[in-house]
């Protein structure tokens, strides 16, 4: 898979409404490892990783208008990396335990995500946005 394709790829998988999550596991390393650098959780493994996303996906709805918008997309021979606004509405299923905002809430959350590319498919990826903005807490764990 060529760099464009993969970012098409990407975008066509991670960045649309309806979010394809086996799409988007298509360019995950069987060994790759994701880290939430906000709150220090790794997610290691295909299985983790899937799970991660599947969580991350129930806990938002986006609509044409509330949505995913990517500001900064590119990729080199060895890494990947996309700034986006990641507007959504909160559901029930907002993983942090405490500090979360209430279900139906907008919230409007700048994202980064660094990756690393071996073999065309991504083996690390570095997640990094402001707890606070996410979920209106600090010291929290948000994923587990």
């Amino acid at each position: 898979m060529s760099h464009e394709k993969l970012i098409q790829t990407f975008k066509k998988t991670f960045l649309s409404v309806e979010s394809d999550i086996e799409g988007f596991m298509d360019l995950i390393a069987p060994n790759c490892e994701w880290t939430i650098m906000a709150t220090g959780e790794k997610f290691s493994g295909i299985e983790k990783v899937r799970e991660l996303a599947k969580r991350s996906v129930a806990a938002r709805n986006h609509t044409e208008e509330i949505k995913m918008q990517a500001t900064t997309l590119f990729a080199n021979d060895d890494y990947f990396l996309i700034e986006y606004i990641h507007k959504a509405i909160v559901t029930a299923d907002w993983p942090a335990s405490k500090g979360r905002p209430k279900p139906g809430t907008l919230v409007s959350i700048p994202i980064c995500i660094v990756a690393h590319i071996k073999d065309e498919k991504f083996d690390w990826l570095h997640e990094y946005f402001d707890l606070a903005t996410a979920s209106g807490a600090q010291g929290q764990k948000l994923y587990s």
